[in-house]
């Protein structure tokens, strides 16, 4: 049974180590990458599941740390590829605090950054939000936001806080992702 562990984690390495390739992406740290809203459906486009799905993290975001375990626990019953997409300075302490948050409890965790910008102006997650979130959905630049693109490279859904319906009850956003999340994904 071990052996069939470590065989499956040499499998989705392969895997992913191919998607990096062919979207050419910067690396930050060792399998930790540098993206842009293009990057993101060039992965999705480059993956072998029907589903790709980022989930919009930062140490100090108090929702995120709440929501992490449940985005993860969404690989374990669905057919997807999902990322960590961090979005503090690339070189940040921030990010680094965030990083090894993320991979003490999921060490096989998929983590990516949003890449820096030329001109620093603090809009550089704004912007992504922007770009990223389709007409149909409302893109506001808050945190803990499941992004969920098709094999197609298609934005399929950018969720925000006004999607939690229990709110103010924000710590637990399983409700939100059983109604709108899930449907759009295909079980294992």
């Amino acid at each position: 049974m071990k052996k069939l562990g470590i065989l499956t984690g040499i499998l989705l390495l392969q895997n992913v180590f191919t998607q990096q390739e062919k979207c050419s992406l910067q690396k930050l740290e060792s399998n930790i990458y540098k993206v842009t809203a293009e990057d993101l459906k060039c992965l999705a486009k480059n993956s072998e599941k029907k589903n790709t799905i980022f989930f919009t993290f930062a140490r100090w975001c108090e929702p995120c740390l709440y929501h992490l375990p449940n985005f993860k626990k969404i690989e374990k019953d669905y057919n997807v590829d999902s990322y960590v997409m961090l979005i503090d300075a690339e070189e940040s302490k921030m990010t680094r605090l965030a990083i090894d948050y993320v991979l003490e409890d999921y060490p096989d965790a998929k983590i990516v950054i949003l890449k820096d910008r030329e001109k620093k102006n603090g809009r550089k997650y704004k912007d992504f939000v922007k770009e990223i979130t389709p007409s149909q959905f409302e893109a506001i630049s808050d945190m803990s936001k499941y992004i969920v693109l098709n094999n197609t490279g298609e934005v399929q859904l950018v969720t925000n806080w006004k999607d939690n319906k229990e709110y103010p009850q924000w710590k637990d956003d399983t409700s939100t992702i059983k109604r709108i999340v899930l449907p759009l994904l295909e079980k294992k």
